[in-house]
């Protein structure tokens, strides 16, 4: 019998992380495209490449910070539903060890019988608050896999930003590429 409890508490838990992870991943924002790494033609074709890197970086850069703000969250909401967890397991066993003690003389047996069924509400509570650690659990690591996807993304525009930036200083004129590249960041 005992076996059987194990297995649906193993399945349940297994259940909540794929539906934590399933809904984690459902409520993150698509990330852009990465650069293409092409090679601009001209001056002006290297000014315009070089300005649009500008731009899908400071997008980028918002979808990273959007991506640093909701896995901060999902954070705090694990460590909230960690501290709610321990605090019913500590009920559940304190509780436990009071109606232990109540049952140790015959008058303290109907005080026993009612701690024992509070007891058991607390374990069943504990078990709830569990499950939901775990899908939280799992909806941070969505969100903390799509942090590092978004910072790689990030990471990637900035350098076609600084490729494009030489490709500036090749092809153009000092005078245009200093004008080109003198103009104020965008984010």
């Amino acid at each position: 019998m005992g076996i059987v409890f194990g297995a649906a508490a193993l399945l349940l838990i297994l259940g909540a992380a794929v539906l934590g992870r399933a809904f984690g991943s459902s409520r993150l924002p698509p990330a852009q495209d990465g650069p293409g790494g092409s090679k601009p033609e001209g001056c002006e074709g290297a000014i315009k490449a070089w300005d649009d890197a500008r731009q899908k970086a400071c997008n980028a850069k918002r979808e990273q910070d959007a991506a640093q703000i909701l896995a901060a969250d999902l954070r705090g909401q694990v460590v909230a539903a960690t501290a709610a967890h321990v605090a019913l397991v500590v009920a559940a066993v304190i509780t436990y060890a009071a109606a232990a003690a109540a049952t140790a003389t015959i008058f303290g047996i109907p005080a026993g019988i009612v701690l024992t069924g509070i007891a058991i509400g607390l374990t069943v509570a504990a078990a709830a608050a569990l499950l939901v650690l775990v899908g939280l659990t799992a909806s941070l690591t969505a969100a903390d896999d799509d942090l590092l996807k978004k910072i790689g993304n990030r990471q990637a525009w900035d350098n076609d930003v600084t490729r494009l930036r030489a490709a500036i200083n090749g092809a153009c004129s000092t005078d245009r590429a200093e004008a080109a590249l003198s103009r104020p960041a965008l984010c």
